[in-house]
């Protein structure tokens, strides 16, 4: 499978579960041959994880209320692509009760992009739906949103969509499309109600920023700490008076060299304790000058 269409899913799948807290969320996989009756709009996922199971055959009825028909809404689509123009992992989508009904989609569903509708629609109020996987190659599967809606004209407070289709007026404004065309979802400032903002994505944000805190509390606790060690080090290598905190005056140690920096000309001389030296002048320069030249006569001394 190519790789940016596996990233690509994964994210419209996690945004797909993190909205599932402003509408009911349910799981094919854990539904499997039962009735699912609802009243306004679910949602539904293939599987409780990042990809379906294999070896599935899984069938589910959904009903909606009387005088209604189901919107299936495909928001997510992805399974394993058709092996030589075979569909190994498919979904059917049937028009009635159950899987001998006639089928919504002329061919079975598999694999991904633009050969996936965008929306089914039952004539009735019940739509049944079937997954089949084989033993090999799992993807990350589909969502659905199944609304209960019936044709114009709209009755009591239910709102008109602009595709001739009624829906519950709580579904106005909840960031899901419950038309098909989107229009419950437009000017929805103006109706009191969300703008699009996603309140899951604000709590990643608020998530990123306690975590980055986080880092640079740490790093400063590890800095104070290791400022303390040190300290610490410090002060246990100093000796101090135990009555007035003073530091003690070092002992004096003997002098064991004697640096002399010689003149111009002259290198400059070390003494051992065992050896002195004394200076004397010789007023007679070399050259006839008045230079006085300093010499150096050396004298032994014994080492006791």
């Amino acid at each position: 499978m190519n790789q940016e269409v596996s990233f690509y899913s994964f994210f419209i799948w996690m945004m797909t579960v993190s909205k599932s807290a402003g509408l009911t969320l349910e799981f094919m996989e854990s539904l499997c041959g039962t009735t699912y009756p609802f009243e306004t709009s679910f949602q539904m996922d293939s599987g409780t994880g990042i990809t379906y199971r294999n070896q599935l055959d899984c069938s589910l009825t959904v009903i909606a209320p009387s005088s209604h028909v189901v919107l299936a809404l495909i928001t997510r689509f992805e399974l394993e692509a058709a092996v030589t123009g075979t569909c190994t992992d498919y979904l059917d989508v049937h028009n009635g009760t159950d899987t001998s009904a006639p089928k919504l989609n002329p061919t079975e569903l598999c694999g991904w992009g633009t050969n996936i509708p965008k929306n089914l629609t039952s004539s009735g109020k019940s739509m049944t739906l079937r997954l089949v996987t084989d033993s090999t190659g799992v993807y990350h599967g589909f969502n659905i949103i199944f609304t209960a809606v019936y044709n114009e004209p709209c009755t009591g407070s239910d709102f008109a969509c602009s595709n001739q289709l009624c829906i519950d007026p709580s579904l106005r404004c909840d960031n899901y499309d419950q038309c098909g065309d989107n229009t419950d979802e437009v000017d929805c400032d103006s109706y009191g109600k969300s703008s699009g903002i996603n309140v899951v994505m604000v709590a990643v944000t608020v998530a990123v920023a306690v975590i980055i805190l986080a880092v640079i509390f740490s790093i400063i606790i590890y800095k104070v700490r290791d400022r303390s060690r040190w300290k610490h080090f410090v002060n246990a290598h100093i000796d101090y008076d135990d009555e007035d905190g003073i530091v003690e005056t070092p002992p004096s140690y003997p002098i064991t060299h004697k640096y002399y920096k010689g003149a111009r000309g002259h290198p400059s001389l070390y003494t051992a304790p065992g050896h002195d030296f004394k200076i004397s002048s010789n007023t007679s320069s070399p050259i006839g000058g008045s230079s006085t030249q300093m010499q150096m006569t050396y004298k032994s001394v014994e080492v006791v």
